[in-house]
């Protein structure tokens, strides 16, 4: 299972939170962890970034249980409302280390978008991939 795949995954997981935060329940977030985990093998950092996104779902489906998500434009915008940019960290981490570990053109676009939504600002702005691959 590569990084993408994995953000794509919770991604998912975040939208339910949002759109039906009362399906996000202990065994379930349990058999998508574990389901997870077994795709990815034990890398400790992916691990800890699931970690996170569990935590996530979990704020997202206390947070959505109570207000209305019929009211928003689109499911991001309710993670947005509820988490702010920090509801995206555990997405980053996974794409960040991956990049680091086997650069690829896709992932550095990756990047630059989740870098956006945590940070508010721009990340290697103005930089393409191969001037970053030639500076590392």
């Amino acid at each position: 299972m590569n990084a993408g795949s994995i953000a794509g995954d919770i991604d998912q997981l975040y939208q339910r939170a949002v759109e039906r935060p009362g399906e996000i329940t202990e065994p379930l977030l349990i058999e998508w962890s574990e389901g997870v985990a077994e795709a990815t093998g034990s890398d400790r950092d992916l691990a800890r970034a699931m970690r996170r996104a569990v935590r996530t779902a979990r704020k997202l489906a206390r947070y959505w249980t109570e207000h209305d998500p019929d009211r928003l434009p689109d499911w991001h915008n309710g993670v947005d409302e509820a988490l702010g940019g920090q509801g995206w960290q555990a997405q980053l981490e996974i794409l960040r280390a991956a990049l680091e570990s086997n650069p690829d053109s896709e992932l550095f676009e990756q990047v630059r978008q989740r870098h956006r939504a945590v940070h508010f600002g721009e990340w290697m702005e103005g930089v393409s991939y191969e001037e970053w691959l030639a500076t590392r």
